[in-house]
């Protein structure tokens, strides 16, 4: 019991260790916006939406999932980038 206990913790730790080693970056968001996204879209477009919430239609958008005029191709990281730009703008 007390090593499955260790186990679990050791896992979590290398989680939470992995999440807090890339932070989304609003700034390096705000470029790719003003490249990408911005001839379609303002901070309106995401009023009251979180980060989270603009990241998985995002991925959503990325995986072809919905419709969307321009094919984007995006890592996760950019994705969170522009979630955190787009979150912090229209929520200003």
């Amino acid at each position: 019991m007390l090593r499955h206990t260790m186990v679990v913790i050791a896992i979590a730790a290398a989680l939470g260790a992995c999440v807090a080693a890339r932070a989304a970056d609003a700034a390096a968001g705000g470029k790719i916006v003003e490249q990408v996204c911005s001839s379609c879209h303002d901070p309106a477009s995401w009023k009251g939406k979180s980060a989270a919430q603009i990241d998985a239609l995002i991925h959503q958008v990325v995986a072809g999932e919905v419709l969307h005029p321009r094919k984007l191709t995006l890592t996760d990281a950019q994705m969170a980038d522009v979630a955190a730009y787009w979150a912090q703008e229209a929520n200003k």
